[in-house]
């Protein structure tokens, strides 16, 4: 049997923790460094994702992609065709990306399966699933709530990485997250691990950051990446710019290029690791 697709949802309930980038970072070094078919699906209105991954394309060489997309998430959810949604960022990555139309997907879902949340989040799954047999990864990224975005992601998905800002707010976040994701499988009775949280952030010298840090280790253990997301200037000149991986005269990536990336490069593979431990392949 063909193997599917590793589905991955990357969360917290509190917002500009760095969930956005991570989705971008590892769906841009799953598809260029690891060679992976991946895909990214943008659940959040606000469509930041969506945004970066369209200049990401520029910089890269991809002329094709037009100035504003012409069918979304919520063009397919309404339709039923999500094929017509896929964009072609660059080799091994693609996107169906998300705008502020999508803001109106709860209200429908309600209009459409009223009182039964188990139907709309069945709904998600069955417009998703036959992307499974074509991409070697899928990554989603929600809006930070409790809401029919991420309940839908978490229903398709098979794994959360949870970001984890090294600030008191950020833990209790995570922390809710991980908490709100065990009722959830309980009460619908589906699959979904928690494959890593990754400190994201992290001032070196700043004593709340190395307490919280601790913190973490002590109430996540092993599943507390070792990778740190340090403070860096060049993750957020992506927001505006894209992601670069540039080169210079001697033929060497740029060096504060090669810093950004490299992270996430680990990152990646430590995701990869805990994965084949859960999935009992190691």
């Amino acid at each position: 049997m063909p193997k599917k697709a590793e589905t991955y949802v990357v969360g917290n309930f509190k917002g500009g923790v760095g969930k956005s980038t991570t989705v971008q970072m590892l769906s841009f070094e799953s598809a260029f460094r690891k060679n992976r078919k991946t895909l990214v699906i943008d659940l959040d209105p606000q469509g930041n994702t969506s945004d970066v991954l369209s200049l990401t394309a520029e910089n890269f060489g991809n002329e094709n992609l037009p100035e504003e997309f012409d069918s979304t998430i919520w063009e397919a959810v309404r339709s039923g065709n999500i094929q017509s949604s896929i964009y072609q960022i660059m080799p091994n990555l693609d996107l169906i990306p998300a705008n502020i139309s999508f803001s109106d997907f709860p209200d429908y879902m309600i209009e459409k399966y009223p009182s039964d949340k188990l139907s709309q989040f069945k709904y998600m799954e069955k417009l998703i699933e036959p992307l499974k047999d074509i991409y070697d990864v899928i990554y989603i990224d929600v809006p930070p709530t409790i809401s029919t975005y991420s309940n839908a992601a978490m229903y398709v998905a098979e794994y959360v990485i949870v970001i984890l800002q090294t600030q008191v707010k950020a833990l209790k976040g995570a922390q809710n997250y991980i908490d709100y994701m065990s009722f959830f499988i309980e009460q619908y009775d589906t699959d979904l691990e928690v494959v890593g949280i990754v400190p994201f952030m992290m001032q070196k010298r700043d004593s709340v950051d190395q307490e919280i840090y601790t913190a973490a280790k002590d109430i996540y253990g092993a599943h507390l990446l070792d990778t740190v997301v340090l403070n860096q200037s060049r993750l957020k000149r992506y927001d505006g710019s894209g992601i670069t991986y540039d080169i210079n005269k001697n033929g060497k990536v740029e060096q504060w290029d090669k810093r950004a990336h490299e992270v996430f490069v680990n990152i990646l593979d430590e995701i990869d690791e805990h994965r084949l431990i859960l999935s009992g392949e190691e």
